[in-house]
This record gives structure tokens, sequence and C-alpha cells, in this order.
């Protein structure tokens, strides 16, 4: 049913929860992951001081992250990594019409809450113009 995965990630609890998610369903039908970060632009601070030191050090925690996040999909899954400078959403949504992936995995949520209250998620903008599935994946919550 699915073939190719693709799952965003920022690092959140959420988005580790999503790999997992991923990885299982990878594994189930022998799919490839593509794992997907996206870090915001820093071109309008070209010229500022240290610019260099600042975008080298964007890509350098984002590539940690997504080194991460292939170490918790582990062995028997083929990973495909990719590191995008621009917004999430766009990101995401550009990937997997692009790569023609069957399905999207991300969090239901990130590392910002507030810009998902002020903004709308990226979750919920993927939700709703992504060319394929989608499983937002959250965390669980029992009862007492």
């Amino acid at each position: 049913m699915f073939r190719r995965i693709l799952v965003a990630t920022d690092g959140s609890p959420q988005a580790t929860l999503a790999v997992r998610a991923a990885a299982d369903l990878a594994r189930r039908y022998r799919a490839t992951v593509t794992l997907l970060h996206a870090y915001h632009h820093v071109s309008d601070l070209i010229g500022t001081p240290y610019y260099d030191r600042l975008l080298e050090s964007r890509v350098a925690n984002a590539e940690a992250l997504l080194s991460a996040a292939h170490a918790e999909i582990g062995n028997g899954v083929v990973v495909e990594t990719q590191l995008i400078e621009g917004p999430p959403a766009a990101a995401i949504l550009r990937v997997a019409l692009e790569e023609k992936h069957d399905l999207i995995v991300i969090g239901s949520r990130g590392h910002s809450q507030l810009a998902s209250m002020v903004l709308g998620s990226v979750s919920g903008a993927v939700a709703q113009r992504a060319p394929c599935p989608v499983l937002i994946v959250r965390e669980l919550k029992h009862e007492e």
C-alpha cells in the first residue's frame, strides 16, 4: 500500500513519535522513508556579522537532528534524508508532490506551540493541502 513515506521532523517529542510510526509502517510495507527537516530562512541576515557562522550552525544542528531521527528508525528500513531551507509546510508539500510519496507522517505539534496558535500549525496546513494521505501522530494520553 505504501512504498514511499515522507516523515517531517523538527526534533520535538511529537516528531519523534511520528518518526517511530513511519518506521513501523515502513517495515510493514517494505517502504522507503524520507526524513525531512526544513529550517527557517537565514538569507535575510546576509551581510550581518557572523552570518556564515549562523548558517553553519543552523545546518549542523539540522544535520544532527536528521541523524538522530535516522538512528531512531534503526536497521531494516531504507532511509533518505532531505534538509531544506524554508517554511516547513511548503517544503513538506513540495517534496511529497515532486517525489510522489504515498504517505506523509507528521507530529501533531512541533516545537513552537505559540506559532501554531497564531499562524496555524504545520500539520494542519499539510493535512489540508497534501497530495497523498497524511498521518498526524500525537501522544496517547491515558485517563486515570
